[in-house]
């Protein structure tokens, strides 16, 4: 019973993927990010250096033809933070909760690397919320790849949404 319970469940996905055109083997999810699309995040101050950039961060997820919703609540258990870090990273994604992250900036890996500071600041933040979004870093054109260029690529890129598509 159960082994025929599980072949239908494969067809089922195999049909859903091939109608979506989306592939497993293509997807770039890591898991651990948020349990639903629709994020509240504690609402942050800094000045306005900082703030608008980050702002532009959550902006440019929710433009994106996907379920991401990021918006500020002050009911909220998720924060972003941004400090000077001793660590080597720019930014880090720490998932809380179903429904809790904390996302920190390095301000001293920043300051230090930026020769666009605001892009570079939304390209950490845009990539950091994809890791809330369950993505994973990858190699391809995308906000996810390590290796992108943080001074001028800012937004989700058309993979990044595919697959956050293909996970909610």
């Amino acid at each position: 019973m159960k082994r025929h319970a599980r072949r239908g469940f494969t067809v089922v996905l195999v049909a859903v993927l091939a109608v979506t055109g989306v592939s497993p083997a293509f997807a770039h999810w890591n898991g651990t990010g948020q349990d639903i699309a629709s994020i509240h995040i504690y609402p942050y101050s800094y000045n306005s250096t900082w703030q608008t950039p980050m702002n532009r961060a959550l902006s440019n997820w929710n433009a994106t033809a996907s379920p991401a919703n990021f918006y500020k609540s002050s009911n909220s258990g998720s924060t972003i933070t941004v400090s000077s870090y001793s660590n080597t990273w720019y930014g880090t994604y720490q998932r809380c909760g179903g429904m809790c992250m904390y996302v920190k900036l390095n301000s001293r890996t920043i300051n230090r690397d930026a020769s666009n500071f605001s892009n570079f600041v939304t390209s950490t933040l845009v990539h950091e919320l994809g890791h809330a979004l369950n993505l994973a870093h990858n190699s391809l054109t995308s906000i996810m790849n390590t290796s992108r260029n943080r001074n001028s690529m800012t937004t989700p890129q058309s993979h990044d949404v595919a697959d956050v598509n293909a996970y909610y």
